[in-house]
């Protein structure tokens, strides 16, 4: 059964309790700020665009989410852009000029709407730990880009250069994300953190289940935490440096 988007819905914002003042007085549960909880909740967020550009990049991310790559044809896009094919043609010759595209812009604009929150907010670890992989069964936007693009770069080798700076890009933004909460991490533990959750979001669409969603859950979160052990964020410390992991002998 194909996934469809339904209406905007407001996001749940799940309770955080706060650790208890030295006073023994029991400090009042607070609420995550509103964001999108997930990857197509923060595409879905975005206004319709009004430039012609954006407007299509915006109907490919839902059209690829709804119906998958191979309903990514010029006609379908077009037709829910409400643009003629021209238009289209003019700043994306080629599907896969569309896809990479499309890609870029469903990543920033999830990215973008993390470090929004992070930038404003004194979040804590374990938050950042709950937004990073919050999706829902019905929602496997990220994924199911991420398919494409792996089925689109076996397609046409030229491709695959490009996907790894675009990847490149992504850890480097996560590594962004962790030091707006006062953490910084070595690049081989992002590059752990980044594998795990790809993988787990491509093996979660292959089989589409709320098991396999659970699982892809599991598995970003338990990365999550080993590349973290012994940290705290705090917006009010300067950054803190991991120690050099010392080799087992």
């Amino acid at each position: 059964m194909k996934n469809k988007i339904s209406s905007p819905k407001a996001p749940p914002k799940p309770s955080v309790k706060l650790a208890a003042p030295k006073s023994g007085r029991t400090a009042a549960p607070r609420t995550l700020p509103a964001m999108p909880s997930s990857f197509e909740n923060a595409v879905r967020a975005v206004p319709v665009p009004t430039k012609t550009r954006e407007r299509i990049l915006h109907a490919a991310f839902v059209l690829l989410n709804e119906d998958g790559f191979s309903a990514l044809t010029q006609q379908h896009v077009c037709e829910r852009a409400g643009i003629r094919q021209s238009h289209l043609t003019y700043y994306f010759p080629t599907r896969n000029d569309l896809l990479r595209e499309t890609a870029v812009f469903g990543c920033e604009t999830m990215l973008a709407a993390m470090a929004k929150v992070t930038e404003a907010q004194q979040l804590t670890l374990s938050e950042v730990r709950e937004y990073l992989f919050s999706v829902e069964e019905a929602d496997r936007g990220f994924g199911r880009l991420m398919a494409a693009l792996v089925a689109a770069s076996d397609e046409d080798p030229r491709i695959k250069p490009w996907f790894g700076a675009f990847e490149d890009e992504n850890r480097a933004k996560l590594a962004a994300l962790l030091r707006g909460i006062g953490i910084e991490i070595p690049d081989a533990d992002i590059e752990l953190l980044h594998a795990a959750y790809v993988g787990a979001l491509l093996l979660d669409v292959g089989e589409s289940s709320e098991k396999s969603l659970a699982r892809a859950r599991k598995i970003v979160h338990y990365a999550f935490d080993i590349v973290t052990k012994g940290l705290a964020s705090s917006k009010s410390k300067p950054a803190i440096a991991s120690k050099p992991r010392r080799k087992q002998k």
